[in-house]
């Protein structure tokens, strides 16, 4: 996390002065805070925290406080790089590439074609539909789509190829529309924390939201999760989106 260089209040450049503090009875001595000469105001962030406790004398459980300290700054650190990410769509490269239409793609999820020309448009969907997507263009869901800086310039890629569909691609495009009918995303998040040995508060810091937001996307919302916060997500943990959701056969409700 880059330390501000301007004061929050009134924009003024902020000065390192040295402090001494007191930590459960124990001194930290030349502690550096940054200050506001104008305003008289000190900046308290985590880094500020970890100097206080570096640099005082023993005490019980410094080290087990140290690293929590350093976990929240990571957390934090995460957190900052996230906001400075978008997601971008590949979704016409790929069908480009496989010589299919808009048409016959959204055939295959049962949507209609002027719904997929809004996707390649770079608009949002649920990582359901990433999912659902790449499964009928047999790609991985991170060629469809992937983080990018917010202020790269985006091009918007050229019209996508018309091509004659045969009797038999027919037939296997209704044949995998029938099958996504019967599929939906299971979430793995949880699994992944206890994996990583990280908690969903932790998840909720990197990903600047409330711990409830997370509980919501886990339980809830699940393949309802934008694909932006999916992939950012995966991010956060040091992951593939595709071990946090997974697109599988929808389980049968209770006496069908």
């Amino acid at each position: 996390m880059t330390r501000p260089i301007r004061c929050p209040k009134c924009g003024g450049e902020l000065i390192t002065v040295y402090k001494t503090f007191e930590v459960d009875g124990h001194r930290a001595e030349n502690v550096p805070v940054l200050t506001c000469p104008r305003c008289n105001i000190f900046l308290f962030d985590t880094q500020l925290f970890i100097d206080i406790t570096e640099r005082a004398e023993d005490f019980k459980d410094k080290d087990v406080l140290l690293e929590k300290l350093r976990e929240i700054k990571k957390d934090e650190e995460i957190r900052d790089i996230l906001k400075q990410y978008t997601f971008r769509n590949h979704i016409k490269e790929v069908l480009n590439e496989k010589g299919i239409s808009l048409r016959r793609l959204a055939n295959m999820l049962d949507v209609s074609p002027n719904y997929i020309h809004i996707l390649t448009k770079n608009q949002s969907t649920s990582i359901r539909t990433a999912l659902k997507m790449a499964y009928a263009l047999e790609v991985d869901v991170n060629r469809l789509y992937t983080l990018r800086k917010i202020d790269e310039e985006y091009k918007e890629p050229g019209k996508t190829l018309y091509t004659r569909v045969s009797k038999e691609e027919k037939e296997q495009d209704e044949k995998i529309k029938e099958e996504l009918k019967k599929m939906d995303v299971k979430v793995y998040v949880d699994n992944v924390l206890k994996k990583k040995g990280l908690k969903r508060v932790q998840l909720a810091t990197r990903l600047d939201m409330s711990p409830q937001e997370v509980y919501n996307i886990v339980k809830i919302r699940k393949g309802s999760t934008g694909i932006e916060t999916a992939l950012k997500m995966a991010y956060a943990l040091g992951t593939d989106v595709n071990e946090l959701f997974k697109l599988e056969k929808a389980e049968k409700e209770a006496g069908e």
